[in-house]
């Protein structure tokens, strides 16, 4: 008997679309929604106003999780704080989720 691998779709149907994998990056972004509300306001000067997580297939159908914040700069909490980037917030979330 030979195995005809025509129809193995698992990487398409499980991998890039299905609704399980949506949820399961959706939660991720959160999390890097959550992280940036918390901690961008002490660690780089940046107030959060509005942190929302998106997610959805990409342009290639590939389901992409996005962590969108805004904010406007304190500038009363430059001191202490100028070197910090926000950048760094979310960059040590992606070293914590990558492993």
């Amino acid at each position: 008997m030979e195995y005809d691998g025509s129809d193995f779709d698992l990487d398409r149907t499980f991998l890039r679309e299905s609704p399980e994998l949506t949820e399961f990056v959706h939660e991720i972004a959160e999390q890097g929604a959550d992280r940036w509300a918390e901690r961008s306001r002490w660690r780089t000067g940046f107030n959060a106003t509005h942190v929302e997580a998106l997610s959805g297939p990409g342009e290639d159908g590939v389901i992409e999780g996005v962590t969108y914040a805004e904010g406007y700069y304190a500038r009363f909490r430059e001191h202490g704080t100028r070197w910090n980037r926000p950048e760094h917030v979310m960059h040590d979330f992606i070293k914590d989720v990558e492993g």
